[in-house]
């Protein structure tokens, strides 16, 4: 049994992780201030790596992975609408670059556009078969559009390139979780969950998988679950097989 998915809508994107693109590169003056904008990032410091972002955008206008780092940093805090623009300008000039692609489409998953993301991630794989993001992000839009087989299959391949990424390993566990196969999502989210490299959203996705099972959650795994979240946790694990009803 798969589950209704579309009345769920973007909301599901809370469940799922978005796949990181490629390690920086360029100039050592670029690359300076993309590992200093994830640092600031990963310290809960948004708004310092938001102008750090934004200063390699405006000194390399022509340059599309930081037009699609500045893009990205935009939409993480809301700023959909700039973010959009960012990106069509950068798009205007350079339409066909990998980088800005994978922005694009990961921001129409950000709005619950899951077609038009399915198509921008099948765009990057004819490029780069190998892309393990893009083989990630194809699986997201698939389980939006309630297509868990073919999904199971994307996350799958982009294991086998990337084994050790997290993004892919907790997308495949929710991606089970709806396909009603939620013992299995257990016994991938339980170690993950405990890898020092993982996201909360991990130990969440896990509660709502035991919450499924029958089993309370406890501690941090309960404490992640707040507002639409929450509501979105609860309605997911009541339409799961053998939820609560």
């Amino acid at each position: 049994m798969t589950l209704p998915l579309r009345r769920f809508g973007a909301g599901l994107a809370l469940l799922l992780l978005a796949a990181c693109g490629s390690a920086p590169s360029g100039g050592p003056d670029s690359g300076a201030r993309f590992r200093a904008a994830e640092a600031a990032e990963a310290a809960g410091q948004a708004e310092a790596a938001l102008s750090l972002y934004a200063a390699a955008a405006v000194a390399e206008p022509g340059r599309a992975e930081a037009q699609a780092r500045f893009a990205g940093a935009l939409a993480r805090q809301g700023n959909v609408v700039e973010a959009e623009q960012v990106l069509g300008r950068a798009l205007g000039r350079q339409g066909n670059a990998a980088p800005l692609l994978a922005e694009q489409a990961r921001l129409r998953l950000r709005t619950g556009q899951a077609e038009q993301a399915l198509a921008l991630f099948r765009r990057l794989l004819a490029q780069a078969p190998r892309d393990a993001a893009a083989l990630d992000g194809q699986g997201v839009a698939l389980d939006m559009l309630g297509r868990h087989a073919e999904a199971e299959a994307s996350y799958r391949q982009a294991l086998v390139l990337a084994p050790e990424a997290v993004a892919p390993r907790n997308n495949l566990a929710v991606s089970l979780m709806l396909a009603g196969r939620t013992a299995e999502a257990v016994a991938i989210l339980e170690p993950l969950a405990l890898r020092a490299d993982t996201q909360p959203r991990v130990a969440t996705n896990l509660a709502i998988a035991r919450a499924a099972l029958g089993e309370a959650p406890a501690g941090a795994e309960a404490g992640d679950q707040s507002g639409e979240l929450a509501t979105l946790a609860r309605g997911l694990a009541a339409a799961m097989p053998g939820g609560p009803s």
